[in-house]
């Protein structure tokens, strides 16, 4: 017990010891440090950075990562105004943006900055320190440099895209346009001028004005507006689509997406507009007996492609864009059909009409009772078979078979036949109207309804 409180004894005594010579050495240290390391300066002249890294933490690379703390100090002390006549100036700062733009600008001038000079540098064992500093009257020269390089490279695309609208060429006006106010987008929260026929302008309210107009004149045009689909017509029909200027001028290489349900699935392809009216076939759309129609979309995205950063300021590009989607509603006349079945004499012959009749009726087509009213005519046939007649258990068997004709071509466009039914009752009558049944209970099911589809599609 005495050893152990004795070796602990002299631990203590020992670490005090350490304790107090590195107090020493650090006081020492101080001592000899200068004084923007013991005080940070004060000036009306220059920018300041100053950072102190840890050796211990930062072994390999401490003076690497005080000269990027260091810059990100200075960056930090250049301040970032919204001026009132600025292009975000316009806008409510009620979700922060104007702030989040601040902290943008910030970030980039601590990406570009310049001019700056490196006052000092002051280590210890432990820790590294450094100073930077940046003229501000150096800094605005550079910053007014800058921006009269952007202002002029931003002049030449506003410009380049006033050439190619007046040659109708909006789609690469208005990204030229885009990328005129893109090139200043470090600037938008100041004015920026440029002078044409001796006259000052805002450069940055010019291009944001002839965007906004640009935008606003397009129209998405269809012939017709309603679309007419029918037997005599194969189902098919065309859309002359085209995209146009306020004047009405023909616009080319738009990208336009048509939609609409092709048979059993969605369906979508992409058009391009062009200096004459595209014609465009749609066939096969699906018949639904409710509402029918070709969606027309321009996309969009690829005329203004707008970076997701970008889109709150820019909202004012994306709401002057307001071609809205056009419904091109499509009125679907289902062939008009007569029945003709006078070879079917079963008195059992009800149920597989009935069946068919109702198949019909589900499917919205028109039954007429004149073959001369008709477009298609459905001759229905029923053939019968028994079996053994001598066994006590009865067995008739049933099929059906059906040809669609075009009344006025008079030719068959469609042939079906159905499986065999079969029907088994204890007298022959009771197993043929058992087959009919059976056969009525398919056409009800399934089978009738996809050869309706067939000829309609």
């Amino acid at each position: 017990m005495l050893k152990n409180i004795i070796i602990f004894s002299l631990i203590i005594i020992l670490s005090a010891c350490s304790s107090s010579r590195t107090a020493k050495r650090v006081a020492a240290e101080m001592e000899a440090a200068p004084g923007w390391v013991k005080s940070r300066p004060k000036t009306n002249t220059y920018y300041i950075g100053i950072a102190k890294v840890s050796k211990l933490s930062n072994p390999d690379s401490y003076q690497e990562a005080a000269k990027r703390i260091a810059l990100n100090d200075l960056a930090s002390e250049i301040s970032v105004s919204i001026q009132s006549n600025s292009l975000m100036s316009s806008y409510e700062d009620n979700a922060g943006y104007k702030s989040e733009f601040s902290r943008y600008i910030k970030m980039e001038m601590s990406k570009d900055l310049a001019g700056y000079q490196m006052q000092g540098s002051f280590e210890t064992q432990e820790q590294y320190m450094i100073y930077y500093r940046l003229s501000k009257v150096k800094w605005a020269e550079i910053q007014a440099k800058r921006k009269a390089a952007a202002a002029d490279r931003a002049k030449n695309l506003f410009f380049q895209g006033q050439k190619e609208k007046r040659n109708l060429n909006y789609v690469s006006a208005i990204k030229t346009y885009l990328n005129s106010l893109l090139e200043l987008k470090k600037y938008w929260n100041e004015a920026v001028f440029y002078s044409i026929d001796e006259e000052r302008r805002r450069l940055d309210l010019d291009i944001r004005s002839e965007l906004i107009a640009t935008l606003s004149e397009i129209q998405l045009k269809t012939d017709p507006l309603v679309l007419d689909i029918n037997y005599h017509s194969h189902f098919r029909n065309t859309l002359a689509l085209s995209v146009v200027n306020k004047e009405g001028q023909l616009l080319r290489n738009f990208p336009i997406s048509i939609n609409y349900r092709k048979t059993s699935i969605p369906f979508q392809t992409i058009v391009y507009s062009a200096e004459q009216a595209r014609n465009i076939l749609i066939e096969s759309i699906m018949y639904k007996p409710n509402e029918m129609f070709v969606l027309l979309e321009i996309q969009k995205s690829k005329v203004l492609p707008i970076k997701s950063e970008d889109k709150r300021l820019l909202k004012f590009l994306t709401d002057a864009f307001q071609v809205e989607p056009m419904k091109i509603q499509v009125n679907y006349e289902l062939p008009r059909i007569f029945i003709d079945d006078k070879k079917n004499k079963s008195p059992y012959y009800h149920y597989l009409k009935d069946a068919i009749q109702q198949s019909f009726g589900k499917q919205h087509y028109t039954l007429v009772s004149s073959k001369k009213k008709a477009d298609l005519v459905f001759l229905i046939s029923a053939h019968e078979s028994g079996g053994n007649h001598k066994s006590e258990v009865k067995t008739a068997r049933l099929s059906y078979a059906i040809e669609v004709l075009d009344r006025k071509k008079k030719s068959i466009i469609y042939t079906y036949t159905s499986e065999t039914y079969k029907g088994v009752a204890y007298n022959v009558e009771s197993s043929k109207e058992k087959s009919y049944i059976k056969a009525s209970e398919e056409v009800n099911a399934s089978s009738f309804k996809k050869l309706l589809q067939a000829i309609a599609n």
